[in-house]
């Protein structure tokens, strides 16, 4: 037990050092873990490692005694805009470090329980400050940290059900550059943060002695982010810029994750998934102001999003080259859920095509893990008002071609006793 508490008291610094955020489908993080990372997160019906308290807790009843686990993923995203003219601008060169803790513990042989701390939202675009669409956005970055113990219970031989908490705090940073006409530009920044609740579910069910199928669910997380706007601009025009207190709203989605793996063709695993994620939640970007501000005394910031529900489609693979050694490949199409109407520089989203790979190494104990993501978005067209909150002027709304690529590289390291 005391080596449980220094693991998560040292993990628990980590996390805190670690800045929290990344580029993802949408701004959901489902760079939860190695194994599943590298075998495209097709990994609901297997769960066999503790990141299954993030894909499926109900599988935490197969591990055996206690296990400690502890990972991060290095996140490069890159955007790219091209103009009618095509010229191109680029987002600046950030990498993200989103950490991983799982720590697992059977209490009995049908009772499990678990804790896992991770980020499972962020975003980071960060543009030169003096790009073609300041206006529209120079720097968004949404940080997320979420506790999750959960509880896995067998039912029977074949099935096991579980459930968990989530307390997650949630803190923005988003930063654009104000038009101010004949005083030049501005600055204006909206940061805040909060906690929200939510909860997920699991289920695991061995079909036959070959076939597993699993389901998971996590529920949708409202978060109030109690802030404060600021703005920076030229003194003639000060007065009608105050600093003051500000909120915004934001409503993470719920996902349900279902899969099916087959293991009959030993030592090959096989698995697909189908991810839904419901994005309809987030409707708009609204910022209220507790001081009004700008010429029309403007006291509320909105943003349209109107963003859809979608799926993502998971294909993974697993060979187990010997005890030790376990190689794994995966393909995941993730559609967008940004519609036409509404798609802005701050998330230039596309269809998403994610090539996967990876492997594990276990020695006594221990299992290392390595996985690499390259993700190639779709180009994709910008030809709408957004931001028409700041201009009338076409030049502002930065229509053209878009596309996003990144890099993803995780590796990670667990105990068992």
């Amino acid at each position: 037990m005391n080596k449980i508490i220094i693991i998560a008291t040292a993990t628990g610094v980590l996390c805190l050092l670690f800045p929290l955020s990344a580029f993802a489908a949408g701004f959901a993080i489902l760079q939860q873990g190695t194994a599943p990372m590298a075998q495209g997160n097709a990994f609901v019906a297997q769960a066999d490692d503790p990141s299954a308290i993030f894909f499926n807790p109900a599988g935490i009843n197969q591990l055996k005694g206690t296990q400690v686990y502890l990972g991060a993923t290095a996140i490069a995203p890159r955007a790219e805009y091209k103009d009618s003219l095509g010229t191109k601008t680029r987002t600046e060169s950030h990498i993200y470090l989103p950490p991983q803790f799982y720590l697992t513990h059977q209490l009995t042989t049908d009772l499990a329980v678990g804790l896992g701390v991770f980020s499972p939202f962020g975003l980071g675009t960060k543009w030169d400050a003096g790009w073609a669409g300041r206006y529209a956005a120079t720097s968004s970055d949404l940080q997320t940290f979420n506790i999750n113990p959960a509880l896995s219970w067998r039912v029977s031989p074949e099935l096991s059900v579980a459930g968990g908490v989530n307390v997650m705090r949630a803190a923005a940073d988003l930063r654009r550059r104000l038009n101010l006409g004949a005083f030049g530009d501005g600055d204006r920044l909206f940061k805040g943060a909060d906690y929200g609740y939510g909860y997920n579910l699991g289920l695991l069910y061995q079909l036959t002695p070959s076939t597993n199928i699993g389901l998971s669910y996590r529920s949708k997380v409202r978060v109030k982010i109690d802030g404060d706007a600021e703005f920076s601009v030229p003194p003639a025009v000060a007065h009608l810029f105050p600093n003051g207190g500000a909120y915004s709203r934001l409503v993470f989605p719920p996902s349900l994750f279902a899969g099916i793996a087959y293991k009959g063709l030993s030592p090959w695993v096989f698995e697909c998934d189908l991810t839904w994620t419901g994005w309809s939640t987030f409707e708009e970007l609204r910022v209220d102001l507790d001081r009004p501000v700008g010429a029309a005394q403007a006291s509320v910031s909105i943003q349209p999003r109107n963003w859809n529900d979608v799926f993502a489609y998971r294909f993974g693979v697993n060979y187990r080259w010997d005890e030790a050694i376990t190689i794994r490949a995966g393909y995941i199409f993730d559609e967008s859920p940004v519609p036409d109407e509404t798609m802005d520089p701050s998330i230039p989203d596309a269809e998403r095509h994610i090539f996967c790979l990876g492997g594990d190494y276990r020695f006594k104990d221990f299992t290392i893990g390595i996985a690499y993501n390259y993700i190639l978005g779709e180009k994709r067209d910008k030809n709408n008002t957004i931001p028409e909150d700041i201009t009338d002027d076409n030049n502002n709304r930065v229509n053209g071609e878009y596309q996003q690529t990144s890099h993803s590289l995780a590796v990670s390291i667990s105990y068992s006793f």
